[in-house]
Order: C-alpha cells, then sequence, then structure tokens
C-alpha cells in the first residue's frame, strides 16, 4: 500500500467503471424478466382519489418575529495632514531660485477599515 492520495484520474477511471457495471447490471435485470401472456391483463388500478378535510385543533401559532437590523453608521470623514515645507538654497549653488513655500495639502488620508 502506498502513501499517496488517488489522482483525479484514477478516480475518474474508477466511477466509469463502477457506471458501467450498474448498466450492465441493469441491462441484465430488464433483460432476464418474463413476458406477459398476451391475454393477461395489466393490474388493476386503485380506486380514485377522494379529497378529505381535516381540522386540528390545538395550541395557536407563535407570533411572528421580524428582526430589522439599522443601517451601518456612516464612516467617519478622513483624516488630513497639513504640511508646510521650506527650501533654502545652500552656499554652494549660486543660481538656485529663491525659498519656495508649499501650500497646504489635504489629499493625503490613510483608509483605516
Amino acid at each position: 500500500m502506498s502513501d499517496t492520495a488517488p489522482t483525479w484520474g484514477y478516480v475518474v477511471v474508477t466511477g466509469l467503471a463502477g457506471l458501467a457495471g450498474g448498466l450492465l447490471v441493469a441491462a441484465l435485470l430488464v433483460a432476464g424478466r418474463t413476458p406477459r401472456p398476451a391475454g393477461e391483463s395489466s393490474p388493476p388500478t386503485p380506486p380514485p382519489v377522494q379529497q378529505v378535510t381535516v381540522t386540528v385543533t390545538g395550541l395557536p401559532l407563535p407570533p411572528v418575529t421580524v428582526t430589522h437590523r439599522p443601517p451601518a453608521p456612516p464612516a467617519p470623514p478622513p483624516r488630513t495632514t497639513t504640511a508646510t515645507v521650506s527650501v533654502t538654497p545652500t552656499a554652494t549653488s549660486p543660481s538656485a531660485p529663491p525659498p519656495t513655500t508649499l501650500a497646504p495639502t489635504t489629499g493625503f488620508f490613510r483608509d483605516e477599515r
């Protein structure tokens, strides 16, 4: 006996072999029936079904309970961070532009869901 699991191919082949064997047995059972004589009638039919009304008395049914879940609260607004950056040129770059100040930004946020 090996320690490996059966492969899909093995499972399919085994399943098809079982199906074929079952069909063969069914065909042999159908072929082995003895035919009825020509004069024999079919089995008697049962009488027609009649409608019957049944009344059951007992305890009343419990009330139906409907559970309503309120909607989730709205998500909090995103947090914003404001940063001001100053750039000062060094003495080694004579053609540096004047210091620049960036405007506050509000586009930085992190979704913390």
